[in-house]
């Protein structure tokens, strides 16, 4: 019984996650509901926020150096006067540890602005991440929160 519970549970994580991207469609980009687009982006939404989420999370992936680049790269250039990306390294450096590896497991909502996804790190744990993105050019990522246990704001990773 064990060994089927086992191949049941594995199995299940190796077959794609399905998710509700709930998004209106932006000017310039197709529906982000659209099956074609999901499935292309690997479920994130096909919005500017969206891209610079699933850039960040790639980069957050990927290790120091990835993070560096993507930092000075996509952050607007107030956030980055306000902690700058050797600052934002130490408190990644922090999250990395804790979470290891981030994948997308859910899009909760997003709107042009704003996403909010859930993450899942490498223990396969689920925490919620806010994306805000500029809605203006140059677009780039204002600030990056994360929401755990019925708490927000502080201890967030404020990007």
């Amino acid at each position: 019984m064990k060994r089927v519970l086992l191949c049941a549970v594995l199995l299940s994580l190796s077959l794609p996650v399905v998710v509700h991207a709930g998004a209106e469609s932006h000017p310039s980009h197709p529906s982000a509901g659209s099956a074609a687009a999901a499935s292309d982006r690997d479920g994130w939404p096909d919005t500017r926020v969206g891209e610079l989420a699933r850039g960040w999370v790639t980069a957050f992936s990927s290790g120091d150096s990835a993070m560096k680049v993507y930092l000075a790269a996509h952050m607007a250039t107030a956030s980055l006067a306000d902690k700058n990306v050797p600052q934002r390294i130490e408190r990644y450096r922090d999250l990395r540890e804790k979470y290891g590896r981030l994948e997308l497991a859910s899009v909760v909502k997003s709107t042009d602005e704003k996403l909010t996804v859930k993450l899942m790190g490498s223990d396969a744990t689920r925490t919620e991440f806010i994306f805000t993105a500029q809605t203006e050019a140059p677009w780039k990522l204002v600030s990056v929160a994360i929401r755990e246990a019925g708490h927000f704001g502080h201890g967030g990773f404020g990007h």
